[in-house]
């Protein structure tokens, strides 16, 4: 029975979280003046948010970084070129992830603090900017 119930209570915060972060999200890009559809299209949402406060040609830049540090990371067990090429890019993708969270709090009026917030709890604080009175303000 509280096995029955611990799920039942699991799939109303899911849902529950789950609509707020659509709220969250769709206010965030109507408040930047793009469509709040795109928050909810998984490939659109990224390279949107990354336009609103960079480039969304970025977004590329950050995918490769990532899949080359995977790829490298998994393949490259046993060589050590391809765990450098696996950290560099890691660090390519830290950097540009930071960059982007920094110039998205600066977007709508916050400081560094909220970049850092956005890049550690993201989904959490990107629900926040669009839940929030914070006003769009243009790129950085």
């Amino acid at each position: 029975m509280d096995v029955e119930i611990n799920e039942q209570l699991m799939l109303i915060l899911g849902t529950a979280w789950l609509v707020l972060t659509i709220v969250g999200r769709w206010l965030l890009f109507r408040k930047a003046g793009k469509p709040g559809i795109f928050s909810i299209i998984p490939v659109i949402s990224i390279f949107t948010e990354y336009n609103i406060c960079w480039t969304g040609w970025m977004v590329i830049l950050s995918l490769l970084f990532a899949g080359v540090s995977s790829f490298c990371a998994q393949e490259g067990q046993n060589n050590t070129v391809m765990m450098i090429i696996a950290a560099v890019a890691g660090i390519g993708y830290f950097i540009i992830l930071w960059t982007e969270s920094q110039k998205l709090a600066r977007s709508f009026g916050k400081g560094f603090i909220y970049g850092l917030l956005l890049f550690f709890f993201g989904r959490v604080f990107r629900v926040l900017l669009g839940l929030s009175a914070a006003e769009y303000r243009g790129k950085p």
